[in-house]
C-alpha cells in the first residue's frame, strides 16, 4: 500500500519536473530556429492537420497562441502534455476516433475559440497515415482542415514508429500552410481522409 503510494508521488513528480524541463528545452532551441512560412497562413479558427513527427517545430512556432491539441490519454501523452500547458496550449486527452469521447467533446466546444492541432496519424501510428477522426472533427465543426507540414535542413531523426524530428541548433525550417479543405457530409469522409493524406505527403516532398 504505502510502496504504491510512494510510486504515485514518484511519478507525479517526475512529470512536473519533466513539464518545465522539457518546456524549456523547446524554448531555448526554438529561439535558434529560422523560420520561413509557405503559403497562406489562415485567419480565424480553423483545424491544422499535421504528422506527429513535426509536433517539436510547430509547438514552438504557435506557443502561448490560442491553440487546443488533441494528446492521447496514455502516460506517453503526459510527457506532451505536460510541456504544452506549459506553452499555453489548450489540451484535450484521449481519441478523436471515437465519436462519444469526452476528448472530442471537449475539442468541439473549444473551436469555437480555438483553432485546433491534430496528429492524425497519431498516437502510435501507422505513420503517414490519415485516421478518419480529424475528418469527423471537420464535419461536425464546419471548420476547413488546413494541411501542415515541415521541412527541416539539419534535424536528429529519432529511432521511434513516427521517425520524430529535433531541429538541430540554427537550423532552417520551412513550414507549409496548404489550401483548406472543407468536409460538407459523411459521404465526404473516407475521399477527403485520402486527399488530406496525398496533400501531407506530397508538401512534405517539395
Amino acid at each position: 500500500m504505502t510502496k504504491r503510494k510512494k510510486s504515485a508521488w514518484q511519478q507525479k513528480t517526475i512529470f512536473f519536473l519533466e513539464k518545465y524541463l522539457a518546456a524549456g528545452f523547446v524554448l531555448l532551441l526554438g529561439a535558434t530556429y529560422k523560420y520561413r512560412l509557405i503559403g497562406k497562413k489562415p485567419e480565424g479558427n480553423v483545424i491544422f492537420a499535421f504528422w506527429h513527427r513535426d509536433i517539436l517545430p510547430l509547438f514552438y512556432l504557435h506557443r502561448f497562441s490560442k491553440f487546443v491539441v488533441l494528446i492521447s490519454s496514455s502516460k506517453d501523452g503526459e510527457f506532451i502534455a505536460g510541456p504544452a500547458e506549459v506553452l499555453g496550449y489548450q489540451t484535450a486527452r484521449g481519441s478523436s476516433t471515437r465519436g462519444g469521447s469526452s476528448a472530442l467533446k471537449k475539442m468541439i466546444k473549444l473551436s469555437r475559440n480555438y483553432t485546433v492541432a491534430i496528429t492524425p496519424d497519431g498516437p502510435k501510428g501507422p505513420i503517414y497515415e490519415v485516421k478518419e477522426g480529424v475528418i469527423h472533427l471537420a464535419l461536425i465543426t464546419k471548420k476547413p482542415l488546413v494541411p501542415l507540414t515541415v521541412r527541416v535542413n539539419r534535424e536528429k531523426v529519432l529511432n521511434s514508429w513516427d521517425k520524430f524530428r529535433i531541429p538541430k541548433l540554427f537550423s532552417k525550417i520551412e513550414v507549409v500552410y496548404g489550401d483548406p479543405i472543407f468536409v460538407q457530409s459523411k459521404d465526404e469522409i473516407d475521399r477527403k481522409r485520402i486527399q488530406l493524406q496525398e496533400i501531407l505527403l506530397k508538401q512534405n516532398k517539395k
